[in-house]
């Protein structure tokens, strides 16, 4: 088993050995019983206890007892967890004798367990062995002789269920170390509490993640939780903290081992004194998300290295075994919202000091580590305090207020919560003012007394109904504000990440309240942190982060850039990158960053590892590094003024380029000579979007008539130059209809000015990057199908697109935003440089023939509304059509790719990039699979097609660029087309998977003599389906048996019929089906429907739009029909019930009278017939229902909406929308 089975089942027993007491204690599971009148003494107190923390939580859930006992709960079983895990801890490492370890040469009793009866023989008889009585007697003395507060008799959730559940449960601590998937040294590693941290809370982020909610304060650790690895933790401790007792002590020899090996490797170590010295013991660092406190234990390490250092080479007046009392209560501080995590930093670091102190030393007695989960009575209670006696004036009192609000929410919103920052924002601005320095002097003297009234009302308000369980939180919240009143030397974080689009409401309004001005720091939680974490420093502070690198580049993170480069001196950055630095299951991009306070004229340092393979990345960053310490050269490390970063506009982190470059970005961006808009957000796509095959074809707006329906852009996957037109939008009224829905939410059309004018239109998402697309005039665009129009200065849209579908335009976008999701901002951002005449010609015509390419091989699927014929013709047979239709395709799919080669060539020559400038674009985004080497007998090949090929004829430059090819006669022979256009493995792909020019990649398809089989058996379904199209329309009612003897032909044989019409002979039919893969009528039967729908999954988030339905009865087969969605109404569902399934009631009983059931198979198949007779009679009955139930279906409502009753009645042979679109369907109200 993994760690997290064993903390997941050790977390089941404790909760339900707690809720077990809680019961015994009268604390039922919905009410509170009254205690017998035996109860002991220790019980009430225990119950009064229990009571008062229930109290509390009721307060907080709006008297719900049920929810707060479930609180006061889970508190007591991580409590219990806790200290059973920190006890295993202490024990591995022989700091207390064994309490939990169980030995065969014990008895099977721990050591402390056995040396414990022999002084309490009188417990041997006790239930197991009086092991509830022994764990109470050493939790006290850790107490009493280490000054543990989590073992204290009075912790606030100290709680021990009954011996045999205690003995479960320690039984399967003990069984951890016993696993080989664990290992026996499991609980050696410092890090050990916080992996079980995070496993402990696995539960809570299951649920969290499976109900979709937003992320409120009290789940923002749960949404975000990744623990740190500990080298990720020395990396930014060692730069900060050491780096900073280096540049106090810069000949200091700290960083060396007793052998005389670094252990300390500081970037850019001082070699002179670079700030005054300052006593070690009043070094101040704090992680203000601490969560299990990674950071504050690893500097734990560091810092007694320090004191070290500062008795043995600067004789400082410090005792060794006093060292560790130093440390916890003077120079580590943590804040967490979470109390799980707090508890286990705590004990961590007593665990820490248990073990460095030695036998004589001190054990600290508190620590600055709390959590904000706390709270502080209404300002009303307490207002008369604050204002009675003082002449503050209403700005000043309402700033009091507020700042209390905040505290009140600390339990929300922890170490984000500020104070000193709301008081500093009334000082004087302008300092020339002839008073500026009165008023300063009287708010500081307001801001004194502020703090020290807050203290005290704090202090004072544990008097109110004091026991164990408030004193505690109050003394939490006093420690707190102390906090919030300190600057600190060094703050160190990994805090939650979670989007702005992801906030819940509470936090959103604080979020917006508190970090969106001057500077907008509210786009993400984690930059709100980067803010506060600057803000705790000092002036001449350090501060050291890892999070998501979107704060680098995205345009809505432009504030946060500004800030730190204008008022911070970036001393290092790592780029990490997506994937590999946290566990598996996080999957997050990375960067690791360390600031100083105060600003700085050295250059920066970066280290680039996002381009490389994850894996890789650890290995390659310490090489680097190492190399960098070293001052020796690494590709990997660039350093640069950071005053640099502000040469492009809106100072994205882009570092690694070149200053030629840069300068090349300064300039005019697209945004002033294009526009770029975001088009139309419906608010219900299900009600307002259709697939164009779902509605009637005349009733789409084609320029000229009025229309209800109208095409519609909306992005989809990676496609360039033209496709993806799927979609169409309901535009009854001209659009009135949606626009008075929008209005009636708040919202309103976007960008009416740029409907249906011709542009280019693009998908922003996706593994493969940006694709932009020719969008036609007579269109509409959505937001996720944004749009650009040539209507400013520069109005050439073919130079535009060719312009955008460049390696260097990928490149841009993607150094102004390196995530999946790319915005219109980043379009924005990319630099425009006006071509020459000559150049910009050339570029159009090339783009404009891609455009006419793609149209033209797109007309050949069945998903596009030009749709007009199947590449499998009826000239010969199926097989050498195809083969025909792949050369010809090929040809031309390989001369839009030596279009794109040629075009970014020169868009090379618009921006006049260096040969190094162009190389580092190609580095990043890969060769065009143009420019690759091929050989003669293929170059010869092509260039005889193109000779041939006068409708799209091939250019000047194309032919000039073929030419200029290096020839490679060793060329690898690719033995896998089976794949080609297989899972996404289009002709391009399939080039770039090979990394072979698309001419080798044609020429040798082409001899190979092979048809891909995924595609070729979709082109066969293809043409089947618009056959069975051509079929239900022929049909009167639209509706068509698969199963005999129903009055009417069966589909499969006019599904023959019909090709015979269309011209195919029967051998060419006979392939055809064959090419299906299964006999026709089995294909119908069982495979058909489900290809269809999951061929019309275009969107992740629209539903399968199948436009030809398949009814079934059941296994039985009593009944199969497949149906039009173009003349499916109430009319057609009631003739299915009066002509279909009377029809074959009547075929079925007449068979089953015939048959002579006198042999074993006329008895089989009787018995069948009478299987199908009662599936029969319930698809009839489910038929009865769905039109009882008012069922009415009409065409543009949609296959979604019309589908729906039927998949909940079972009708349909394949369930054709998920639970989710299920759901929203059956409750349409439109």
């Amino acid at each position: 088993m993994k760690l997290i089975d064993y903390v997941l089942h050790i977390r089941s027993l404790i909760q339900q050995a707690i809720d077990n007491r809680f019961s015994r204690l009268g604390l039922e599971v919905s009410e509170e019983k009254e205690l017998p009148e035996n109860t002991s003494t220790g019980n009430r107190d225990k119950r009064n206890k229990l009571e008062a923390i229930i109290a509390t939580h009721k307060q907080a859930l709006g008297d719900d007892y049920v929810e707060a006992r479930k609180e006061t709960i889970n508190e007591c079983t991580f409590t219990l967890f806790n200290r059973l895990a920190a006890l295993k801890v202490m024990e591995d490492r022989e700091l207390f004798p064994e309490v939990i370890r169980r030995r065969v040469e014990h008895g099977n009793l721990s050591y402390a367990h056995k040396q414990w009866l022999e002084e309490h023989t009188n417990e041997r008889n006790a239930e197991r062995m009086g092991l509830k009585h022994f764990l109470e007697d050493k939790f006290q003395e850790l107490s009493e002789n280490y000054k543990i507060p989590l073992y204290s008799p009075d912790y606030a959730y100290a709680m021990l269920p009954k011996a045999d559940e205690l003995f479960e449960i320690i039984t399967a601590f003990n069984e951890i170390e016993q696993d080989a998937d664990c290992g026996v040294d499991i609980w050696k590693g410092d890090d050990i509490l916080g992996w079980l941290y995070e496993n402990f809370n696995t539960v809570e982020k299951v649920a969290l993640k499976d109900s979709g909610d937003k992320t409120e304060y009290d789940k923002v650790s749960l949404q975000s939780q990744v623990y740190t690895p500990q080298w990720v933790v020395k990396f930014l401790v060692d730069n900060t903290l050491g780096k900073m007792y280096l540049e106090m002590y810069p000949d200091s020899n700290f960083i060396y081992d007793e052998d005389g090996k670094v252990k300390y490797l500081i970037a850019n170590a001082p070699t002179s004194q670079m700030r005054h010295p300052k006593r070690l013991k009043e070094i101040k660092l704090i992680d203000p998300a601490c969560g299990s406190g990674n950071f504050l234990i690893y500097a734990f390490s560091l810092f007694y290295d320090l004191y070290l250092n500062q008795i043995d080479q600067y004789d400082a007046d410090y005792s060794r075994r006093d060292i560790p009392k130093l440390i916890v209560e003077n120079n580590l501080y943590g804040v967490d919202l979470d109390e799980r995590a707090v508890q286990l930093t705590q004990i961590a670091l007593f665990i820490k000091a248990m073990q460095l102190k030695g036998r004589r030393g001190a054990m600290p007695t508190y620590t600055h580590v709390v959590s904000t989960h706390f709270e502080l009575p209404e300002y009303s209670k307490v207002k008369d305090a604050f204002i009675s006696g003082s002449d503050w004036n209403e700005v000043q009192q309402k700033t009091i207020h507020t700042i209390w609000e905040d505290l009140r929410a600390a339990y929300k919103f922890g170490s984000l919560i500020r104070v000193e920052e709301q008081l500093d924002a009334l000082l004087p601005v302008d300092s020339s003012d002839m008073f500026a320095n009165q008023w300063k002097t009287d708010m500081f003297d307001f801001k004194h007394q502020m703090i020290t009234t807050l203290r005290n009302q704090v202090h004072q308000w544990t008097g109110e109904g004091s026991n164990e369980y408030s004193l505690a939180k109050a003394n939490d919240a006093i420690t707190f504000l102390d906090i919030l009143s300190t600057k600190f030397d060094v703050v160190v974080a990994n805090p939650p990440y979670t989007d702005s689009a992801d906030f819940g409401a509470e936090l959103k309004d604080f979020v917006g309240a508190n970090y969106s001005k001057p500077l907008k720091f509210n786009s993400n939680l984690y930059a709100c942190f980067i803010k506060r974490c600057c803000e705790l420093a000092g002036d001449d502070g350090k501060v050291g982060m890892i999070n998501p690198p979107t704060f680098m580049y995205i345009k809505t993170f432009e504030d946060v850039r500004k800030y730190i480069v204008e008022k911070t001196y970036i001393s290092l950055f790592v780029e990490w990158g997506y994937l590999g630095l946290f566990s598996q299951s996080a999957r997050v991009d990375s960067a690791i960053f360390i600031l100083d306070k105060s600003v700085r004229q050295e250059e920066s340092t970066f280290i680039k590892l996002n381009d490389l393979y994850e894996m890789k990345r650890k290995e390659v960053l310490f090489d680097a590094y190492y190399d960098f310490c070293n001052g020796r050269q690494n590709d990997r490390v660039y350093q640069l003024p950071q005053s640099k970063l502000k040469d492009i506009k809106s100072y994205p982190f882009i570092y690694w380029i070149s200053d030629e470059f840069r300068g090349k970005m300064k300039g005019k961006d697209l945004d002033k000579t294009v526009d770029i808009r975001a088009g139309i957000q419906t608010s219900n796509n299900n009600r307002f979007l259709r697939f164009w095959w779902e509605i009637d074809n005349s009733n789409i707006y084609d320029g000229i008539n009025n229309a209800k329906w109208v095409v519609y852009s909306k992005g989809g996957p990676f496609n360039k130059w033209y496709g993806n037109l799927w979609l169409v939008i309901d535009w009854e009224e001209n659009g009135n209809k949606l626009r008075k829905y929008l209005l009636s939410r708040g919202q309103d059309l976007h960008a009416q000015d740029y409907y249906f004018l011709q542009g280019i239109t693009y998908s922003a998402s996706g593994s493969k990057g940006m694709s932009f697309r020719y969008m036609p005039k007579d269109c509409l665009f959505d937001i996720g199908g944004s749009s650009i129009f040539c209507v400013k200065e520069f109005k050439n849209s073919s130079f535009m697109i060719g312009l955008l579908n460049s390696k260097l335009s990928v490149y841009l976008t993607n150094c102004f935003n390196p995530t999946v999701n790319k915005q219109p901002n980043d379009i924005k951002r990319i630099p425009f440089t006006n071509p020459d005449n000559n150049i910009e010609i050339k570029i159009s015509s090339l783009s404009e023939q891609c455009i006419s390419i793609m149209r033209k091989i797109l007309n050949y699927s069945i998903i596009y509304k030009d749709y007009r014929i199947s590449p499998i013709g009826n000239n010969s047979l199926p097989q050498i059509e195809l083969s025909d239709y792949y050369y010809k395709e090929n040809s031309l799919g390989t001369l839009v790719l030596l279009n794109e080669s040629v075009i970014n060539n020169l868009i090379f020559e618009v921006y006049s990039l260096s040969a190094h400038d162009r190389q580092m674009v190609i580095d990043k985004e890969g060769l065009p699979v143009g420019d690759y080497s091929i050989s003669s007998k293929a170059k010869e090949s092509y260039k005889e097609w193109l000779s041939t090929n006068t409708e799209f004829p091939a250019s000047q430059e194309v032919l000039e660029h073929i030419d200029s090819l290096e020839i490679n006669e060793d060329q690898p022979h690719i033995d896998d087309f089976e794949s080609l256009y297989q899972n996404n493995n289009g002709w391009e792909e399939f080039c770039i998977k090979h990394k072979l020019n698309p001419i080798e990649v044609w020429y040798q398809f082409k001899n190979a003599g092979i048809l891909p089989l995924q595609r070729t058996q979709v082109l066969a379904f293809e043409l089947i389906t618009d056959v069975i199209r051509s079929v239900l329309a022929k049909d009167d009612d639209g509706v068509i048996p698969l199963t005999e003897r129903m009055g009417e032909e069966q589909l499969a044989g006019r599904i023959e019929q019909e090709l015979v019409e269309r011209g195919y002979n029967s051998a060419q039919i006979s392939q055809i089906i064959q090419l299906l893969e299964t006999p026709l009528d089995k294909y119908l039967q069982d495979k058909f429907f489900k290809q269809l729908s999951d061929h019309l999954n275009l969107f992740m988030y629209l539903p399968k739009t199948p436009f030809i339905w398949h009814l079934t009865s059941g296994p039985h087969h009593a009944i199969e029909l497949y149906i039009s969605i173009y003349k499916w109404s109430r009319d057609t569902v009631f003739r299915i019930k009066s002509v279909y399934i009377a029809n074959r009631e009547t075929a079925l009983n007449d068979r089953l009278s015939g048959i002579d059931a006198s042999t074993a198979n006329g008895q089989l198949e009787a018995a069948e017939l009478k299987e199908q007779l009662k599936e029969l009679k319930v698809f009839a009955e489910k038929i009865d229902e769905l039109l009882a139930s008012g069922y009415d279906p009409k065409l543009d409502d949609g296959v979604g909406k019309n589908i729906a009753p039927l998949q909940k009645a079972g009708l349909l042979s394949y369930e054709v929308l998920n639970a989710g679109q299920f759901k929203k369907y059956m409750n349409a109200d439109w």
